[in-house]
């Protein structure tokens, strides 16, 4: 509707007549066929000028047309529409109206349409609901909707792109398109509910079918003669298909999305990683791979014109689309024929778990807590990328996190942001790097440090001697496991009594994907399941305080006792967890604390082996227990759990 500041308070319109022979003429469709004739009959009515219109509606009389089109008139200056709408003749509704029907659109009662779900499948849900827009069919090659202001053609561009369709609109009321989207998305809808159910499938199929086709005819027939014109990264529908690209990711969960430029006339592939694994989004013609990157680097501001060396950047995508404040970062890597491939990994500003939301195992917890409890000294969390290392530094600083006192935190980037703590980004293009933040904290009275990961002999230099003088210090570093950490830093040329010395603990960290709670089920296992899990529990050797089995042995149960009351849990799949059965992620954890028996064999530099068991002996939770443990539960397979836990 247009805006019209200016427009009487209590103008008194001419009402449209019920039996105006215009509106008879042009009523709402309500089925395919009758707007299929009122799409044909507009297409051979006669241009009129909005006068014209206005007249044949019988909201104005020809004296007040007459006297609006007067020169002199107040307001001549102004469109016709807008000086009889300030002047209090017609109201913006009816010139809306007006302007629809001298322009061609026409209208629809969406609330009793029947949508084809051809048509409903053509467009992503989320870009339907933020442009308040409804497909209504398919007909002669052209996507037909329904919108509250057919003129905005930049709603129009972003539905033909997302459609590969040509759009022709018509008009609804926003309010019943609004609750008509709603009514098909909750299943509310009969005419609905098959398109909406059919949503995500139909519009994966169509790009498949799509690629299909092109790969069977060829890239070079499919294209003729000569490539199509190159898009920019400038290009309108282009801008919008990235924009959804990042919506759709983060709408389904995905961490990282990956875009893969392949050589010659191949496909441009983008994945995305949803709990751990790369899954197929979109493929997209060769042509558009250089304006796709292009315009992700214009996004990051990065050089576009450099293609020979990797770059690192950041996205603040709120600046795009304010509905979604999302952060992402971007890499891009050079590949062969000038090529380049981009990875983006979103950064949700979510708050910081507490150590209780962690899913440790309660020996592990209550040792980790007596630890960060400690008032100086080191301590690591160990794994690899995406391991969920940093969620598990920011939950104990969210246990530390006191008016009393003052913490520091060094990271690239920032992910996590809780009041009452100091956060830095770290910055290496301008040589602002882990071990220069850590020597400016300790000359700003810090009481707890947080550095991000400890990358170099000099940032692991540093934290030591910060440790060693009476200060907490929280770090990341990237092995296998919480043992194979000391010998890691040992190789760096740290000093094994500092080292000793200053060294708390390490958490050494997995994840592993999640049973689907919805469709998750357990049955009493069968012998041969009762012994492999018997195995794998007591292989890394003894420790103490389980849930299931360690708990049966504490009370005094034997084996066969314990095995009995062993369960298997299965998820045979459904809608929420699209079949697979499995859907989120959980932790899985070992904490090595640092005893005096440990601490001599650091400083005589032992194995990592012999720290292991060590470990073990004096009660460590290994991460292959800790995952049985979690089995056992229901939460996890022991697929899973070996595959994150390799002998």
């Amino acid at each position: 509707m247009l805006d019209h500041p200016g427009v009487p308070a209590a103008a008194a319109y001419r009402e449209v007549p019920p039996d105006n022979p215009v509106c008879r003429a042009y009523p709402a469709a309500q089925h395919p066929q009758a707007l299929k004739d009122l799409l044909l009959a507009q297409a051979s009515r006669p241009v009129q000028h909005l006068g014209q219109t206005l007249l044949s509606l019988g909201v104005i009389t020809p004296a007040e047309l007459e006297e609006a089109l007067t020169p002199t008139a107040p307001g001549a200056s102004q469109p016709l529409g807008a000086r009889l709408v300030e002047q209090g003749r017609i109201s913006p509704e009816q010139l809306d109206q007006a302007l629809n029907l001298q322009l061609g659109y026409v209208r629809v009662d969406v609330l009793h349409f029947p949508i084809e779900p051809q048509a409903w499948s053509r467009v992503p849900v989320s870009l339907l609901q933020r442009l308040n827009v409804l497909p209504l069919m398919h007909w002669d090659g052209q996507l037909l909707v329904a919108m509250a202001d057919p003129k905005r053609q930049g709603d129009l561009d972003e539905v033909a792109w997302a459609s590969e369709c040509r759009v022709r609109p018509a008009v609804a009321e926003a309010s019943a398109i609004r609750q008509r989207l709603q009514a098909i998305i909750q299943g509310r809808d009969e005419a609905g509910l098959q398109a909406a159910a059919t949503d995500a499938l139909g519009l994966a199929e169509r790009w498949l079918a799509h690629a299909q086709a092109q790969t069977s005819q060829g890239w070079a027939d499919a294209w003729a003669e000569a490539d199509p014109p190159q898009p920019d990264e400038g290009d309108s529908g282009l801008v919008q298909w990235v924009h959804q690209m990042i919506i759709d990711a983060h709408t389904q969960g995905a961490s990282d999305i990956h875009v893969e430029a392949l050589a010659g006339r191949e496909k441009v592939r983008i994945r995305f990683r949803l709990d751990g694994r790369l899954q197929a989004y979109r493929e997209l013609p060769h042509t558009l791979r250089a304006a796709l990157v292009s315009r992700l680097k214009v996004m990051c501001g990065l050089d576009i014109a450099e293609r020979r060396k990797p770059q690192d950047g950041k996205m603040a995508f709120g600046r795009f689309c304010p509905e979604h404040p999302l952060e992402l970062r971007m890499v891009t890597i050079p590949t062969v024929q000038g090529l380049e491939d981009v990875v983006l990994r979103l950064l949700t500003a979510a708050q910081a778990m507490t150590l209780e939301q962690l899913g440790l195992h309660p020996h592990t917890l209550g040792r980790f807590q007596s630890v960060v409890n400690r008032p100086h000294g080191l301590i690591l969390c160990a794994g690899p990328t995406g391991s969920g290392k940093s969620t598990t530094l920011h939950a104990a600083l969210a246990h530390l996190n006191t008016p009393e006192r003052k913490i520091w935190t060094a990271e690239d980037p920032v992910e996590l942001t809780q009041p009452g703590l100091r956060q830095v980004q770290i910055n290496p293009r301008i040589d602002w790097t882990f071990g220069q933040a850590l020597r400016s904290f300790l000359r700003a009275d810090p009481d707890v440090i947080m550095v991000g990961e400890v990358r170099d002999r000099d940032t692991a230099r540093t934290a030591v001697e910060a440790a060693l003088t009476g200060h907490l210090v929280l770090s990341t570093i990237h092995t296998n496991s919480a043992a194979e950490t000391v010998t890691r830093l040992l190789d760096m040329g740290l000093d094994p009594f500092h080292l000793g010395d200053a060294l708390l603990a390490v958490m050494g960290q997995r994840l592993v994907r999640r049973l689907c709670p919805q469709c998750r089920q357990s049955r009493p296992a069968t012998a041969a399941e009762r012994q492999e899990q018997l195995h794998e529990h007591g292989r890394d050797g003894p420790h103490l305080g389980g849930f299931t089995l360690s708990r049966l042995r504490a009370e005094g149960a034997t084996d066969a006792d314990a095995a009995s009351g062993l369960m298997s849990w299965q998820a045979p799949g459904c809608a929420h967890c699209q079949g697979g059965g499995l859907r989120g992620r959980i932790g899985l954890h070992e904490l090595l604390v640092v005893s005096p028996d440990i601490r001599g064999l650091i400083q005589a530099r032992k194995p990592s082996s012999a720290l292991q068991a060590c470990a073990l002996e004096q009660g460590m939770v290994s991460l292959r227990q800790d995952g049985v443990e979690k089995v056992l539960q229901g939460l996890t397979t022991l697929e899973e759990v070996r595959a994150a836990c390799p002998a």
